[in-house]
């Protein structure tokens, strides 16, 4: 058992947005299965595994995937670092919901028709069926990307500004004129752009509670980075990352960073949105 969790931990990186829910779709899918018709239920006599409605669910729901996935980049890059309101996300919404449906009647026919022959077609079920694959869709969409479209209206909303209190004094810091954020000696700095320094009251998880984690990634326990802050990132040992930082914000302390192997593609998801 300590074997496979370990070859778990170094393969298998649920921070990976493809990783964490295709790994969701395969169980909702034998769950799901399971519990549709009385010979598939674990506990009926008749009992029999029903691989190929598992297999045909995860290849439909890997599908739904992919289009909600590609569509939510193309908004996010388009009209989501503009403004997030209703109207938006409504968009969004039925145009992924409407690219399903382009895909869902010729795979209804496709596939009904081969397994079950075209004497099984039914506007009854394809019309029940539909409206149920619509109404699960809906629901996989907003948990799929809630957190995001969150952290974008976030970042919108708050106008890109932080709020430095430190002892009597009230700054206000802009996103773009920060480099980055560092803790040292139990006291959160931030650099900004111009090469100068802030000491905070915070703490580097307060800090990282209040910024967006579009703009921003925590890179480890030390230091918070924004994407202009860094100057070159390069594979080393153990599938680590050594991030090197520009000179002009930086120091010898903080010229360079490691990265481990668990926030690697985290990382590099969130290095290359910003390419």
């Amino acid at each position: 058992m300590k074997a496979i969790i370990l070859f778990f931990k170094q393969n298998i990186n649920f921070l990976n947005f493809w990783v964490r829910n295709g790994f969701i779709l395969v169980i909702f899918s034998i769950l799901v299965n399971h519990l549709t018709e009385p010979e598939n239920f674990p506990l009926n006599k008749s009992y029999k595994f029903p691989w190929f409605p598992i297999v045909v669910s995860i290849i439909a729901g890997s599908i739904v995937l992919i289009i909600a996935s590609f569509n939510f980049k193309y908004f996010r890059n388009k009209y989501f670092t503009k403004k997030v309101n209703t109207q938006i996300l409504l968009h969004f919404l039925f145009s992924t919901l409407g690219y399903i449906t382009i895909l869902y009647i010729p795979l209804y026919y496709g596939l009904n028709g081969l397994i079950n022959g075209t004497e099984s077609y039914s506007i009854y079920h394809l019309l029940t069926g539909f409206s149920i694959s619509l109404l699960m869709c809906t629901l996989a969409i907003a948990l799929l990307f809630s957190k995001d479209i969150y952290n974008l209206h976030k970042l919108i909303s708050i106008k890109g500004t932080l709020k430095v209190q430190q002892g009597g004094k009230i700054t206000l810091v802009k996103y773009p004129e920060i480099a980055f954020i560092y803790s040292e000696n139990k006291i959160v700095y931030i650099v900004k752009t111009d090469g100068t320094t802030i000491s905070t009251d915070f703490t580097l998880n307060e800090v990282e509670s209040k910024i967006s984690e579009q703009s921003f990634f925590r890179a480890n326990r030390q230091i918070i980075l924004h994407a202009r802050s860094i100057e070159q990132v390069q594979s080393i040992e153990n599938g680590k990352l050594s991030v090197l930082l520009k000179s002009s914000f930086s120091d010898k302390k903080t010229s360079q960073i490691n990265i481990s192997r668990y926030k690697r593609q985290a990382f590099m998801d969130w290095f290359d949105k910003k390419l």
